[in-house]
């Protein structure tokens, strides 16, 4: 029986790049800021230091997450973009800012958690306004379903925490349903580390929108 093959949650689009941010992309290989998911990743090694590593996905234009990286300094993080523009903004935010915190790939969420990274490896996943695909015939492309949330219960250690900020209320009721149900997770207040955060774009134009912005933490037993 042939394995059901996932439907990726983003369709991947050639934007407009900035000069600037031609130029970083083209010398992204040689950017200590930035790797390549091609092997078994230790994140003791990326950062060399021992530090407890939080995975963001989808991190947009990177000024919430650069800015999270800048305030908790005794925290690594892992920033993964699949979009071109994004990738270029937050390496130059990093160098402007000087952060050893903060690695950068353009890898594929689902294929960096099932094949790069080793179980109970991460203290947290984030998840800043993925793509709600708010078509209900698209709805099978979001991310987050009950296998995403079974895979990064094995890769988060145990009390580690999964955060999500979505401003689609449809999507927030289905993600607390799923959460939930499910046995790996229990609901949390928020993690000190997002408690004053900075808003991202998205939700800027979703409160403009009177969109309901939900937040939600939950830790994995």
């Amino acid at each position: 029986m042939s394995q059901q093959i996932r439907l990726k949650s983003y369709v991947k689009r050639s934007g407009r790049l900035t000069n600037s941010q031609k130029k970083i992309l083209e010398k992204k290989e040689y950017n200590i800021n930035f790797f390549n998911s091609n092997k078994i990743l230790s994140c003791q090694e990326l950062f060399n230091n021992y530090n407890p590593c939080i995975l963001d996905i989808g991190f947009g234009d990177g000024k919430l997450l650069t800015d999270i990286a800048k305030n908790f300094q005794d925290l690594n993080f892992i920033g993964l973009e699949v979009y071109d523009a994004g990738v270029g903004n937050i390496l130059k935010q990093i160098s402007e800012n000087k952060l050893n915190n903060l690695k950068i790939s353009n890898c594929d969420a689902i294929e960096f958690l099932e094949n790069y990274i080793t179980d109970k490896s991460l203290y947290g996943i984030s998840l800043f306004y993925p793509d709600p695909w708010p078509k209900k015939k698209h709805h099978k492309r979001r991310i987050i379903d009950e296998s995403f949330l079974n895979l990064v219960s094995k890769k988060i250690n145990k009390g580690g925490f999964l955060k999500i900020v979505t401003d689609w209320s449809n999507y927030a009721d289905h993600i607390i349903e799923l959460l939930d149900e499910n046995y790996n997770f229990a609901k949390e207040n928020d993690r000190y580390l997002f408690k004053n955060r900075i808003l991202t774009k998205f939700e800027k134009r979703g409160i403009l929108l009177g969109h309901r912005i939900t937040e939600l933490c939950y830790k994995v037993k």
